[in-house]
């Protein structure tokens, strides 16, 4: 770059972090580390920030000086193309209030760096439009990376060499999508602990799954962070509460990218077990028009998964917070031993929550386990094959009430419209959907797990009221699935129910 001749020292090194710092997912707190951001980690801005904001993580500083000077870029343009070169998602907010493709937005903040860049370009005008910003005319490929790029990068390095005054924030800047609810974010009515698992979901719309030997096309694919245990965890935060995820993942780029998507929908990650020079669980989705899906999974369980002991360490976690929720993806035994741990958790434990997803293949977990399980969340032939009693011959108020028996407090059989509560001295009650479309699937069940604990901590009971309000929440995801793969809100969810003259279904 000749244009770095006239920088001074530090600049030239910080020019070089951002040009290495750009690849891949780009400029992610995972991402600085000493190999690959040893400048800006050591900068004299990085090191200011720390002290003026008490943060202690130099990585993290340093994602918020680089964001302040973004900030700071006196051009509106190379300000979006900060943005979206280095995948920071400042705009995040302003490109969903003016209805910019979720799929746009999503790509400029977690798709590699020629994905970010080509869609950079594609909505050029689209983009500059949607933050009021003038648009110079769209630059080619070759311009933007070997032009462009390298001035903003030498731009920034200038401001945060120079950065002597305080010219940061009084604290920093969260990318937190602005469509959440900000009374939901800030007043959280409960801690939640998920232990369950994460994965890289590759999704394909399609009309049918391909034979043996044959191939079908798909008319739209969709690569996303997934896992039951983190569907779960980002849906009870969207409600507001505070969330914990205990889950294990790799370090590869997958990894990364789930990390740094838990960060931004507010889940704590720090009870991750991170796994070096492994391969993060993988998921191939196959979606129907009619909302249906099939799936094939694979969990990575021999490299990426759980042990006994490493949930064992959280128990300091788990005994403060109000509300656990298991999924079968966790080896067997850690889900007994988790259900033992958390049972033992002094004269009130926290409530337990459970949803097979696909049941273990050899066989239901012990007796002694369903003895610990407060809720128990699945469908009709989920139950079937966990069943003690004649698997495959019973109706669902059988199956309900032969869970009871083994000491489920509840169990909850969901279907493609409602379902039925069977719960310990109480008669079974209906959970009835809304005159709305309602299409239960794994990912609407893992939300209806994470409406029914917000509502459990807040009534300290399961009152009927809560379960109408779990419904809505499944109700309100699936009615906007086709404009917004994301998991509602409490406003969101308390505008279904208002939708409907007294909240009454029938």
């Amino acid at each position: 770059m000749a244009g770095d001749l006239s920088l001074p020292s530090e600049a030239k090194a910080l020019v070089y972090d951002f040009t290495v710092l750009r690849k891949n997912q780009g400029l992610k707190q995972i991402r600085v580390t000493e190999d690959r951001a040893g400048n800006l980690l050591g900068s004299r801005a990085v090191r200011d920030y720390m002290d003026r904001h008490g943060v202690g993580d130099p990585a993290a500083a340093a994602v918020q000086v680089v964001i302040d000077a973004v900030r700071r870029l006196s051009v509106e343009s190379d300000q979006i193309v900060a943005d979206g070169v280095l995948g920071l998602g400042l705009f995040q907010a302003e490109y969903i209030d003016q209805h910019v493709d979720p799929r746009v937005i999503q790509a400029l903040q977690t798709a590699d760096l020629g994905d970010r860049r080509d869609s950079l370009r594609r909505h050029w005008h689209g983009l500059h439009e949607a933050v009021g910003a003038g648009a110079p005319e769209t630059p080619g490929d070759r311009y933007l990376r070997d032009t462009i790029e390298p001035r903003i990068f030498r731009d920034l390095a200038m401001l945060i060499a120079d950065s002597s005054e305080d010219h940061s924030q009084a604290g920093p800047i969260t990318t937190a999508p602005r469509s959440l609810s900000e009374a939901a974010r800030t007043s959280a009515s409960g801690r939640v602990v998920v232990v369950g698992g994460v994965a890289m979901d590759h999704v394909f719309h399609s009309d049918a799954v391909p034979l043996p030997e044959t191939s079908v096309m798909a008319g739209d694919y969709i690569r996303s962070p997934g896992g039951k245990g983190l569907s779960q965890a980002v849906a009870a935060a969207r409600l507001g509460l505070d969330v914990v995820l205990i889950a294990a993942c790799a370090d590869d780029q997958d990894g990364e990218r789930i990390l740094q998507h838990l960060e931004t929908e507010k889940v704590d990650t720090s009870r991750l077990k991170i796994l070096g020079n492994e391969t993060t669980p993988q998921t191939a989705v196959i979606e129907f028009p009619d909302a249906e899906s099939a799936a094939v999974v694979w969990h990575n369980e021999s490299a990426v998964s759980l042990t006994t002991q490493d949930v064992h360490k959280h128990r300091d976690v788990l005994a403060e917070c109000d509300a656990v929720l298991l999924t079968f993806e966790i080896p067997q035994d850690v889900l007994s031993s988790t259900l033992n741990l958390v049972s033992g958790l002094g004269p009130e434990p926290p409530v337990t929550v459970v949803t097979p997803g696909q049941p273990y293949d050899y066989g239901p977990p012990s007796g002694q386990a369903f003895a610990h399980i407060d809720y128990l969340v699945a469908h009709s032939w989920e139950l079937r094959r966990l069943s003690y009693y004649t698997p495959g011959k019973q109706a669902s108020q059988h199956l309900g009430e032969s869970f009871l028996r083994l000491g489920v407090k509840s169990v909850c059989v969901l279907g493609s419209r409602g379902g039925t509560i069977y719960s310990q001295n109480a008669p079974p009650r209906s959970i009835t959907p809304p005159p709305s479309m309602l299409k239960e699937s794994s990912i609407t069940r893992d939300l209806f797990c994470a409406a029914l604990v917000a509502r459990l901590v807040e009534d300290h009971s399961l009152t009927d009221d809560a379960v109408r309000w779990a419904t809505a929440a499944m109700a309100s995801f699936t009615e906007d699935y086709a404009n917004a793969r994301t998991f509602p809100d409490r406003n969101r969810v308390d505008q279904m129910l208002r939708a409907f003259p007294g909240g009454t279904w029938h």
